[in-house]
């Protein structure tokens, strides 16, 4: 029997309970033994054969790991330096990017990023394409206002998800134009978004387990712990192996990382090793709508208020093949990140125009579990 006859078997196989017990004498934090339960639980439910999660606490990661196993066969346990295509989470690193690039006047927020070359065919083809992000009227009601093609949209407009009908009005997710900000980039400064993303966030941060992209030319060791994709189907086997998504580096996805590489990435960005603590402020800051609330997304990343929180996140997808999260609760000091290899991970307030991290489970569980029951004086941590 070759391999490929023997897949279903093997991806039911993969989606087994692989449990890695913690004494709840050495918790490193209160709550921890009940979170991994959940996720042994939560990866069989949402059918994921790769699972990885970290979680950090005040610049170092209390726990990190894997449920399932990283291959076809089911042989290689999944752990916290098995790598995923991390889709959007991408974006929040081409934020930091060119905030720092803002920053040392290479380029300002300002400048206006329909001066790109390529701007007016690419709109044009969004605008008359069956794309929704050209604009299109969604079966909830929601309306996407259509792209303005003649009109000018500016770097910090297309980092904060502006560009839709009049730019810089209102906030509607918009992964395609956000994505064109690299071939603004290389146009602009003759150097590509790559090199910019190497010098300015993975350089500084010490980041060896991100690799911006399946071309970095030093990075083959993150590929080579790449857990393959999976998608859901029908059937009893309930999942079956899918194809690798379009792995190359745009602003909007490409980055390739394992949850230990992005919970470096995110101490790095709390301790000052990526952006100053003011640039940083204004990345996670966004602009304000025509109600006078503050918006749901800043540049680069999702923002919102959740119990008295500040939650700043992003999660990342691609259909039938990958899904993450990456939530920090800044002033609470807690980060959550989640990779697997299905698109499981995914919940559906995960919208185009709102940010609402709570409405994930495995979100919720983190939220709950951690940043909640920490900042409790009634239960302080150590009181279990």
């Amino acid at each position: 029997m070759n391999l490929l006859s023997r897949l279903p078997a093997l991806a039911t196989l993969s989606l087994l309970p692989l449990q890695v017990s913690v004494a709840a004498d050495t918790e490193p934090v209160p709550g921890l033994v009940e979170f991994r339960n959940f996720l042994a639980e939560y990866r069989i439910e949402r059918k994921i054969p790769s699972l990885s999660v970290a979680v950090v606490h005040d610049g170092e990661i209390v726990w990190s790991g894997g449920f399932g196993w990283q291959d076809h066969d089911g042989e290689e346990p999944t752990t916290a330096d098995t790598s995923y295509l991390v889709a959007s989470i991408s974006k929040t690193f081409t934020g930091a990017t060119l905030m720092r690039m803002a920053e040392d006047g290479i380029i300002s927020l300002d400048d206006e990023f329909t001066t790109w070359s390529g701007w007016k065919e690419r709109c044009s083809r969004l605008v008359t394409s069956s794309s929704i992000f050209g604009g299109a009227t969604l079966e909830n009601g929601i309306v996407i206002p259509e792209l303005k093609c003649d009109r000018p949209i500016t770097i910090g407009q297309v980092l904060t998800h502006r560009v839709n009908g009049v730019p810089g009005k209102q906030f509607v997710y918009n992964p395609v134009v956000f994505g064109r900000l690299d071939q603004y980039i290389a146009e602009k400064t003759s150097r590509s978004l790559r090199e910019w993303m190497i010098d300015y966030v993975i350089g500084p941060a010490s980041l060896d387990g991100v690799a911006a992209g399946w071309r970095d030319p030093r990075k083959g060791h993150v590929l080579t712990a790449l857990a393959p994709p999976f998608r859901h189907t029908g059937d009893a086997d309930g999942i079956e192996p899918s194809p690798l998504p379009n792995p190359e580096l745009n602003a909007s996805s490409g980055i390739i990382a394992s949850v230990k590489a992005l919970a470096d990435y995110s101490i790095a960005l709390d301790e000052g090793r990526i952006l100053s603590p003011a640039v940083k402020e204004r990345m996670w800051t966004p602009p304000t709508d025509a109600d006078g609330k503050p918006a749901p997304y800043a540049y680069g990343w999702r923002v919102q208020q959740w119990n008295g929180h500040r939650l700043v996140w992003h999660g990342g997808w691609w259909p039938d093949a990958y899904a993450g999260l990456l939530l920090k609760a800044p002033e609470a000091g807690w980060t959550l990140i989640a990779l697997g290899n299905t698109d499981g991970i995914i919940w559906g307030g995960n919208t185009l125009t709102e940010a609402r991290v709570e409405e994930s489970p495995l979100a919720l569980a983190f939220l709950e579990g951690f940043v909640e029951r920490q900042s409790d004086p009634a239960n302080p941590p150590g009181a279990d």
